[in-house]
């Protein structure tokens, strides 16, 4: 009964974690791409304006670190009830 209980909180975090990559890394890293392919476009920057631009359009694929370690402690926040509410719910057959 615990290996399965244990599986299911694995799969769920296995969710979770595929689940924060697919809608906000990699629309990060998109927006990232294109505002350094912006930067890289653009006639009128400087030399300094354009050296600068990596360091600027890869600040919010920064954070996604910080997210993701949010998300799975929220996650971890909901583990201890997980067990109690399993026991007082009727099963479903």
């Amino acid at each position: 009964m615990a290996e399965l209980q244990q599986l299911r909180v694995q799969e769920a975090v296995d969710s979770t974690v595929k689940s924060l990559e697919r809608e906000n890394i990699r629309k990060r890293q998109g927006l990232m791409l294109r505002c350094s392919a912006r930067c890289c476009e653009d006639s009128q920057a400087t030399m300094q304006q354009v050296l600068q631009c990596p360091e600027r359009c890869s600040a919010p694929l920064a954070q996604a670190p910080a997210l993701g370690a949010s998300g799975l402690e929220k996650f971890q926040d909901r583990l201890p009830g997980a067990p109690r509410i399993a026991t007082t719910q009727p099963k479903i057959q």
